[in-house]
């Protein structure tokens, strides 16, 4: 079940069963007082029209997993439907059957409660509440029954719906909330992580370039004497890596372990597998590694040549880290030239990009290197809410407001119909509402051990005094009815285990307040059944929902995860598809020419470097990358100058300011003859930007005097010498 509503699915699953536990439970009270001879004299066809209702109830509860939304619903509201008509056609049953007294199966409107809940919703549950109430009034005054033990059975009867309409409602709102949460999870995710798809392609994009391109076309511009064929072969080689990008991501995905145990062996490494299997990890962190892993084995293959290398994986819960070691010469990494993107771009900003990531480069001369790349997964956003707790303490607050009104009203008609019970009323009520205060006083959701202690006391012993002190008839056990629900609240609150057995107990002092009187099994079964009832369903129903939580918040995370993970794969894609058609039309053909192995003339020469220091700009000039800046950067390559554009900002300047700097690089480049290398400062620094022409240094001192200055001089003389 991973549909988008299987939260709501599973909540009208919950609360269709209860509707059938609740029709089981009536039909065992019913069944007692047909023993005792009760209840009778109805015409076969409204008999058969309430077994009916019960049997549609029960069978659609029973094939509910079965049913997808739209067949449950409906067979939920053929159960309601046949009972209201069921309870319609009374007055026609019991006038055919001469029926002189409303029977108590009219009054157990609860399973039909649950029923309107599924098929229409919180509104459908309290209108049928509202059904059942008025009817029984009605019917009460009508056919009889208008005595104390029915009157103080149709207000618990109500009070018992209301508590299943509650609790139901509050079911259904768990379900829907879960999934209204993994769908805005679901698309913000999707669009997050679209764009970290086109970024991780972005980065590994970038870092083929430098790996591959750049080195070959830095090799064929370089005066020095190379062999035509290795630069050949090493150009055919970036081609085919640059072409495949896109069908290699569509590839299936080697397993992380593998694919850093087959690089070790291929750059001659030694490798250590983890003692524990590398977890699945997010594509992006995967391609991160994995690149970085392999620039880092290069660079040790191609600096420490004759030193021994190593590669060592080590996992820890989800976290991963991947060490490459050579016992080479070492070097000092503070002294790194800006301008060199080996260790900087492939292997600190690859990791750096991701998130969780982190690089480190150890090394010292002497000291051979060590590179350190580490992993660690973000957090996991979990699809989970609360549910709506608001809608629970309201529909709470409503039953209690209910509860303290139907207990008063108890207590009255108990006192009118015998005058001489007040002190007995009064002590019990009090005994109630005390009680019953405590608990809605409790300063957090779970009350604490005092006033669940409170609670507990008042119910057992509240039950004993009424039993010991007043006859086994409904009206005059009213009390233990509403003691039970003064369990209920310990449920809604947390305290289950506690409900569930301070209702157990209450349960078997009233079972044998009834035996030791010699009350009939009817009405045993009648006495108990309510209180029993309301305490069970209830601590079930709220025990199921905390389940449930959690078992669809961890499918609809499965759910959220693979979405996510498409969306990135989608994102990469499209991202690889640009990128690739970009360098198909810029990169490839210059290294095709290269491929083909002919002699490489002074003007390939100045072309190649030219298309280099472009890719290079892509790489690390940033902001800087824009005209007039970028024509003038083409035309000093064009003649021979080599020109290094380097982004360090951190994206902290504004516009104005980035316009006036690379004004005022033009100059410099412009009057460069051998090399420049221009660059934004990072944040803190006394100036923004610096510029080195032909080994001289000077400092942009301020972007706004350098603005009006440059506009006044037009030339490099804003730059001032260290």
């Amino acid at each position: 079940m991973s549909d988008e509503r299987s939260g709501l699915r599973a909540a009208r699953l919950v609360v269709i069963r209860a509707s059938a536990f609740l029709i089981v439970v009536v039909a065992v009270v019913n069944a007692g007082f047909l023993s005792q001879g009760e209840q009778q004299g109805f015409p076969l066809w409204y008999n058969a029209l309430g077994t009916s209702a019960g049997a549609i109830t029960l069978l659609v509860g029973l094939i509910a997993p079965l049913l997808p939304a739209p067949p449950l619903r409906t067979g939920a509201a053929v159960a309601l439907a046949t009972y209201l008509i069921f309870v319609a056609l009374f007055p026609l049953a019991a006038h055919v059957g001469h029926v002189e007294r409303m029977p108590w199966l009219l009054t157990a409107s609860s399973a039909a409660v649950a029923a309107a809940l599924v098929a229409g919703g919180v509104r459908w549950g309290w209108a049928t509440v509202l059904f059942g109430a008025t009817a029984g009034v009605f019917y009460r005054l009508g056919f009889g029954g208008f005595d104390v033990d029915g009157v103080i059975n149709d207000a618990h009867a109500v009070l018992t719906a209301s508590v299943i309409c509650v609790l139901g409602g509050y079911v259904l709102s768990v379900g829907a909330g879960l999934d209204q949460a993994a769908a805005a999870r679901r698309e913000a995710g999707s669009r997050e992580y679209a764009e970290r798809g086109r970024l991780a392609a972005r980065t590994r994009t970038a870092a083929l370039v430098h790996d591959e391109a750049l080195a070959t076309l830095a090799l064929a511009a370089s005066p020095l004497p190379v062999p035509t064929d290795r630069l050949a072969a090493q150009a055919r080689r970036a081609v085919d890596m640059l072409t495949r990008l896109v069908d290699d991501d569509a590839g299936g995905v080697v397993p992380l372990e593998a694919a850093l145990s087959s690089e070790a062996r291929a750059f001659g490494a030694e490798y250590t597998p983890p003692t524990s299997s590398v977890p699945p990890l997010p594509p992006a962190a995967r391609e991160a590694i994995l690149g970085a892993a392999r620039q880092a084995l290069d660079n040790a293959r191609r600096h420490a040549s004759g030193a021994s290398r190593s590669m060592t994986v080590r996992v820890s819960g989800g976290a991963v880290d991947v060490e490459i070691a050579d016992t080479g010469e070492g070097f000092d990494p503070t002294r790194i030239a800006d301008d060199r993107l080996g260790v900087r771009q492939s292997i600190v900003g690859r990791m750096a990009r991701i998130p969780g990531g982190a690089a480190r480069v150890e090394s010292a001369p002497g000291q051979g290197t060590r590179v350190v790349l580490s992993y660690v997964p973000e957090d996991a956003v979990e699809v989970a809410v609360p549910g709506d707790r608001r809608s629970l303490r309201r529909g709470a607050a409503f039953i209690g407001a209910g509860f303290v009104v139907v207990q008063v009203a108890c207590a009255i008609v108990m006192v009118v119909a015998d005058p001489s019970s007040w002190p007995r009323q009064l002590a019990i009520l009090l005994v109630v509402v005390i009680a019953a205060e405590a608990l809605r006083r409790s300063p957090g959701l779970v009350p604490g051990l005092g006033r669940t202690a409170v609670v507990v006391a008042a119910a057992v012993l509240g039950a004993v005094i009424t039993v010991v002190a007043a006859p086994t008839t409904y009206g005059d056990l009213w009390p233990v009815v509403a003691l039970a629900f003064l369990l209920v609240g310990l449920a809604i609150r947390g305290r289950y285990a506690t409900a569930l057995v301070a209702g157990a107990v209450v349960i078997a002092i009233v079972i044998a307040g009834g035996l030791v009187d010699g009350a009939s099994l009817g009405q045993i079964l009648a006495l108990t059944t309510r209180p029993a009832l309301i305490v069970v369903i209830a601590t079930v129903m709220l025990l199921v929902v905390r389940r449930m939580q959690r078992r669809i918040a961890a499918l609809h995370h499965q759910a959220v995860t693979a979405a996510e993970q498409e969306s990135w794969s989608r994102g990469a894609r499209a991202e690889l598809r640009e990128r690739t058609d970009d360098l198909a039309r810029t990169v490839v053909p210059l290294l095709s020419r290269i491929g083909e192995g002919h002699p490489v003339s002074d003007a390939d020469r100045r072309e190649y470097a030219a298309l280099e220091g472009a890719l290079r700009d892509g790489l690390r000039a940033g902001a800087l990358s824009r005209e007039p800046l970028r024509g003038a950067v083409a035309a000093a390559r064009g003649r021979g100058v080599d020109v290094v554009l380097l982004d360090d900002s951190d994206q902290s300047l504004s516009d104005t300011d980035i316009r006036a700097v690379t004004t005022w690089m033009v100059d410099a480049v412009a009057q460069a003859q051998r090399s420049v290398v221009g660059r934004l400062l990072p944040p803190g620094r006394q100036t923004v930007a610096s510029v080195t022409i032909d080994g001289r240094p000077l400092l942009f001192e301020d972007a706004a005097h350098g603005a009006a200055e440059g506009a006044a001089q037009g030339s490099v003389t804003s730059f001032q010498g260290e």
